[in-house]
């Protein structure tokens, strides 16, 4: 599978800027920017590449019958956005019960503009005490890259903005769709 992958990728005349950190087992990878259905087969493509184990979010009505036994398979986790789940508390407590887990979370929490990200990753990284990596798919120079790990134990403001550094230079496969890097506001 490793080697279809990257074939495939090469293919497509796609990279990896830099490796992700081989020591770190668990971790919350942010996906962004996150303006397409072609963001989660590249993040799948790459992370079989590079022989990394995703854990991922989907939408609960997606994981029936057989293609529900795939994407679990392939790290699915199902969500009912329409419940009042305590998603944060779960999955913190996933990582203790896990020896490897790599949480994506794409932080718009939609493929349309999304006006601030959700904080969902930041607490989750926190009540799990795992560090925060940052991952980029650039769509104009074709490469992912990830970011150093970033502890959760910082400050809001202080992930927001080495987030806005990270991706500043970002080019998603719809740019219009990608929004300002920043929480809602506490208002």
């Amino acid at each position: 599978m490793r080697l279809v992958c990257a074939l495939i990728l090469r293919s497509m005349n796609w990279s990896v800027l830099n490796s992700f950190p081989s020591q770190l087992k668990k971790c919350v990878l942010v996906a962004a920017p996150h303006t397409s259905n072609w963001d989660f087969p590249m993040m799948l493509l790459y992370g079989f590449k590079l022989r990394l184990r995703y854990s991922w979010l989907g939408k609960h009505t997606l994981f029936n019958g057989i293609t529900g036994f795939v994407l679990r398979k392939i790290g699915g986790i199902p969500v009912d956005r329409g419940k009042n789940n305590d998603f944060v508390r779960t999955l913190s407590s996933e990582f203790s019960k896990l020896e490897q887990c790599i949480l994506i979370i794409p932080p718009e929490g939609t493929r349309s503009r999304s006006e601030h990200w959700k904080s969902g990753f930041i607490h989750i990284a926190r009540q799990a005490n795992v560090p925060i990596i940052f991952g980029r798919l650039d769509y104009q120079e074709k490469y992912l890259t990830f970011s150093p790990q970033i502890e959760s134990s910082l400050s809001d403001d202080e992930i927001i903005g080495f987030a806005q550094m990270f991706y500043k230079d970002a080019t998603a496969l719809h740019p219009s769709k990608f929004g300002p890097i920043r929480l809602k506001s506490k208002d």
